[in-house]
């Protein structure tokens, strides 16, 4: 009798662990990849990276615009772009440790996951999954220039 009452309910335990596992990967937001930079610290790296105000403000998914005369808007980061910003300074080290200059992130990448945009075109239309490959390139990158290094 114990066994039908468990065999019974096999399904029911199983849609309930289904639907527990989305409900977590739905409400779970990303973690914070390092440090959180201020408004100054952004705008100060997008300047040092060449990044246009407009571009720069897509890339941290801000809702509004430039004022008229080009200026930039006051703004606090949300609880997203402390994420999203998060990347940033992670991938400037990348370049760095990795030789690259930063008008490799202005450059057109045939490759995957590029396919002819650039490093800072991918960020901005994949967020930040998209900004996570350009960091994961750049990391192996690094690690292959150590690699090369060591076997040399």
């Amino acid at each position: 009798m114990m066994d039908e009452a468990a065999t019974a309910l096999d399904p029911m335990i199983r849609t309930a662990a289904r639907k527990g596992s989305q409900r977590h990967s739905e409400e779970a937001p990303p973690r914070r990849l390092g440090r959180v930079l201020s408004s100054q610290q952004f705008w100060d790296l997008m300047e040092r990276w060449r990044v246009p105000d407009a571009i720069a403000l897509e890339l941290i998914e801000f809702p509004g615009k430039l004022g008229k005369q080009g200026k930039r808007p006051r703004f606090r980061f949300t609880t997203r772009q402390q994420r999203i910003t998060s990347y940033l300074p992670e991938i400037d080290a990348a370049l760095a440790a990795g030789g690259k200059d930063h008008a490799w992130l202005h450059r057109k990448i045939p490759g995957s996951p590029f396919s002819r945009r650039t490093p800072v075109e991918h960020m901005v239309t994949h967020g930040m999954e998209g900004m996570a490959e350009v960091l994961q390139i750049l990391n192996r990158a690094v690690m292959r220039a150590a690699l090369d290094k060591r076997g040399a």
